[in-house]
């Protein structure tokens, strides 16, 4: 006979409650899990002229990431479930950067709301994001719950690797 603790914790549940949240985890892994996911998928927009596009007037190159598209569009997902309601107008400035103007004071300029507004046109596509009533985007039932679901994936992939460090750092003494 199993015990409940060992049966919940080989579920994977997080602490008493099964199921997490974008908050739950940390921004990077959350990012790079969803860019994975919409790699695997393969069905996400992205524009033909990515490997050209800078993705602010103020860097001085294009990304050297060939998936940075993915990974901005997984970025742009999280600050619209985050915060509903936001715009390309917002979400410039949060992905601006300082210009660097020679002997001149650094300026902080922002970022490219076209491509943004990409971002936001491919996140339509999967049915994640849609037009708030208001103002911005909002994000949808659907992407809240897939959101959700790779929160969940990523957070209990990560306790199971931290139990497989005690297990062996144990086995080790």
């Amino acid at each position: 006979m199993v015990k409940p603790d060992a049966a919940r914790r080989r579920i994977g549940n997080v602490g008493k409650r099964k199921g997490a949240t974008i908050r739950d985890v940390k921004t990077n892994k959350f990012i790079k899990a969803v860019a994975h996911h919409f790699k695997q998928e393969g069905k996400i927009f992205v524009p033909r002229c990515t490997e050209l596009m800078k993705t602010g007037h103020g860097r001085e190159r294009a990304p050297e990431n060939p998936d940075w598209y993915l990974i901005r569009c997984a970025a742009v997902l999280r600050r619209v479930y985050l915060r509903p309601g936001v715009g390309t107008g917002a979400l410039s400035v949060v992905y601006g950067n300082k210009k660097n103007l020679g002997s001149q004071p650094e300026r902080t300029t922002r970022s490219s709301r076209g491509l943004l507004h990409w971002c936001f046109r491919s996140l339509e596509g999967l049915g994640l994001v849609v037009k708030g009533n208001k103002q911005g985007r909002v994000v949808t039932k659907e992407g809240r719950k897939r959101c959700d679901t790779i929160a969940f994936k990523v957070l209990t992939h990560a306790s199971r690797k931290a139990a497989a460090k005690r297990k062996v750092a144990a086995a080790t003494k």
